[in-house]
């Protein structure tokens, strides 16, 4: 069966490569042109490399955090994107399918553009670090530093975190969609009625009626999206003070987070997601 999946992500690139670009390099960039006119305290100088290697992952896992939350803030909206401009009677002229479109759009936006930003992060938190170390003890600091041993140490990690971003996806679809589905059918108020409406629901139902599922719902998929980078936060530190292979850590680690998918909490929410799916292909199959 013929797919129009990759079309439709060029489509999505040719239309937000600006935004997407700009949410990417602006942070390093402006941390970089910040940095002679700051001070950075408190770093443990005596242990340049791990601060290296800390520098990096933070760098990294930054500049995905911002263009992921610059994809949730989008997203909504663009379910009613074709129809506000009217290209929707151009995109259902064509072969592809309507679920295609609404796939690649979230692929798009909410797994590709943050990887490409967590890519950005990774090629810059050397420099950022090399900045840092230069601001502390000058070009001295850098040169005496082992940056080899900081990509050695930095690799299984950063694998580990890009692995991580597709179960980030996987798990943050049940919003996504959920928000996407409110805009679509109820335009400009679906977004804050869902997100007011079903807050102040779970409140109630937890405070008045002493129903607690919904809560503890909410906060279990909450604690699974947190872990979808480091599955047991426990055991880094130990693995990185021990001299553990990193490398095996980093394949355990992402075999419990991908265990996680196997689980009636995933498939709950797999429901709900799919479900928002459905809506939003609907309403793209009526013609906005």
């Amino acid at each position: 069966m013929t797919t129009h999946i990759p079309t439709l992500l060029l489509r999505e690139w040719m239309q937000h490569k600006r935004g997407w670009l700009i949410a990417a390099l602006a942070p390093p960039l402006l941390f970089l042109t910040m940095l002679p006119f700051g001070q950075v305290e408190g770093l443990p100088m005596e242990k340049a490399e791990f601060v290296g290697l800390v520098i990096l992952l933070v760098s990294t896992v930054a500049v995905y955090g911002i263009c992921l939350l610059v994809a949730l803030f989008q997203l909504p909206g663009l379910a009613r994107r074709d129809t506000q401009d009217r290209s929707i009677e151009f995109w259902l002229s064509l072969p592809g399918r309507p679920a295609e479109s609404v796939a690649a759009t979230v692929l798009a936006h909410a797994w590709l553009a943050p990887l490409g930003g967590a890519v950005v992060g990774i090629l810059f938190g050397l420099p950022i670090a090399m900045a840092v170390m230069a601001s502390k003890g000058g070009l001295a600091a850098i040169t005496s530093v082992n940056w080899s041993e900081i990509v050695t140490a930095a690799a299984p990690l950063l694998l580990r975190a890009l692995a991580g971003t597709a179960l980030m996806l996987l798990w943050l679809t049940p919003l996504i969609f959920v928000l996407m589905a409110a805009s679509a059918w109820l335009k400009r108020l679906g977004t804050p009625l869902v997100l007011v409406g079903g807050a102040v629901a779970v409140g109630v139902l937890h405070k008045v009626y002493r129903i607690d599922w919904p809560l503890e719902a909410i906060q279990a998929w909450n604690i699974q999206v947190n872990t979808t980078f480091v599955n047991q936060p426990n055991r880094l530190p130990d693995a990185l003070m021990s001299g553990t292979n990193l490398w095996a850590w980093a394949l355990q680690d992402f075999g419990y987070a991908l265990a996680e998918l196997a689980s009636l909490q995933f498939l709950g929410w797999a429901t709900v997601a799919v479900a928002g799916f459905a809506l939003v292909v609907m309403k793209r199959k009526r013609g906005g």
